[in-house]
């Protein structure tokens, strides 16, 4: 086990993912109790933990007084349990602590924290799968849908925030004004595998949509933030306003900035959210495992931040070739050490086809290179065996990915 946990407190140890997910589930339940007959000088801190989580997992119902009364009456008797080896007033406090948490998340809550999902205000209109939605579309926040004809839309509000302009189509909203002047609602643009998007926002920001994308964007910023929701790759440029910060909401995450320029990259199949600075600076967001505080981790220029989404955790290191992570916008595909699964990836999204890797093909190889994506597909595939150690043979819409044969010279 990690020598971190020697230093842990009551607390840390009640939001760490393996140690909850071992007294819940048992996972790697022998590391973890070698670890404790090792260290026996954090045994009661191990077992105060657990009997809060223990807690925690029966506490789904809104608490009434008599199970208020019924839960301090079981403090009391861990208190009595560990008064000989744990100050009085130092367990008072801690247990304070864990019945004001007990009480707050009384309301069915706690479920999510546990698999570290992130509960939003916003579930997006379009719930259907991406990859299967044919054409992209705008939806009004009235649930009228609009379908954007070309592969690379152009959606922009003018200052007035009365009309849609998709290309050199004008739409004209004025008179849904008045409807949504009570509640503010979002627009939501959904890019199909295929095809891309480029939207201006009220403010001036700037929203690149890279393909199986959904962002969802009010008509008018009203608020005191600038707030959107987004699934999938979006590279922005935000206009920089000191008094109105803008949010991006993705998945668990919250990037908030006031200016900047960055790439997110947040597919619902990918194991990780991607986050690349370019310009400016932005802060990343994420509840901690119960909600009641928030981790928060400030990106510079030239840095990027991988949150592992099974790990719960945020990684951040240098990338002095942010530029590689817009490429797309200008329809190429460039990358410095990466893995052939993630290449073939974003080819599936980007072509709208399906990409069977042999089961025993090293999909992990690291590469480097550039594609053109504005080429056919047979070629961006030439080009990458030229880069890669494959072959590879079509079905239609389906690509079968199988490792290259070396050829032996004849003698």
């Amino acid at each position: 086990m990690e020598k971190k946990y020697l230093q842990y407190t009551i607390e840390e140890f009640i939001e760490d993912n393996l140690f909850i997910a071992w007294v819940l589930k048992g996972n790697e339940n022998n590391k973890w109790e070698n670890f404790i007959k090792a260290t026996p000088e954090i045994n009661t801190k191990v077992e105060m933990a657990r009997e809060i989580i223990l807690l925690f997992r029966d506490t789904y119902d809104i608490l009434d007084e008599e199970s208020v009364l019924e839960m301090w009456h079981n403090i009391d008797l861990l208190d009595q349990k560990y008064k000989k080896k744990v100050r009085r007033i130092e367990l008072r406090r801690t247990l304070s602590w864990a019945a004001s948490i007990l009480i707050i998340f009384s309301f069915g809550t706690m479920g999510y924290y546990f698999l570290n999902e992130k509960s939003t205000n916003y579930q997006f209109t379009s719930t259907e799968d991406v990859s299967q939605v044919s054409s992209a579309k705008l939806i009004l926040p009235d649930g009228e849908e609009i379908r954007l004809n070309s592969d690379n839309s152009t959606v922009s509000l003018n200052s007035e925030n009365e009309l849609v302009i998709i290309n050199d189509s004008v739409i004209d909203l004025s008179h849904k004004k008045i409807e949504a002047a009570h509640k503010v609602k979002m627009n939501e643009v959904v890019i199909p595998y295929g095809k891309r998007s480029e939207l201006l926002l009220a403010d001036g920001t700037k929203v690149w949509l890279n393909a199986g994308s959904r962002l969802a964007f009010p008509t008018k910023f009203t608020e005191k933030t600038r707030e959107v929701f987004l699934e999938g790759e979006a590279y922005f440029e935000v206009k920089k306003s000191e008094s109105q910060p803008f949010i991006v909401n993705v998945g668990q995450l919250d990037i908030k900035v006031l200016g900047t320029h960055f790439d997110i990259s947040a597919y619902p199949a990918d194991n990780r959210i991607e986050t690349v600075l370019l310009e400016g600076s932005i802060m990343i967001s994420r509840p901690t495992v119960f909600g009641l505080k928030r981790e928060e981790i400030l990106l510079k220029p030239n840095q990027k931040a991988n949150f592992y989404k099974e790990r719960s955790i945020v990684e951040v290191s240098d990338e002095p070739n942010a530029d590689i992570y817009i490429a797309w916008i200008e329809g190429w595909l460039q990358f410095s050490k990466e893995s052939l699964q993630s290449v073939f990836n974003k080819l599936e999204r980007y072509y709208n086809v399906e990409i069977r890797i042999d089961q025993n093909f090293p999909s992990s190889e690291l590469i480097s290179g550039k594609l053109d994506l504005k080429e056919s597909l047979e070629d961006v595939m030439q080009a990458l065996g030229d880069v890669a150690t494959i072959e590879y043979r079509t079905n239609g819409k389906i690509i079968y990915i199988n490792k290259k044969i070396k050829k032996l010279q004849m003698k």
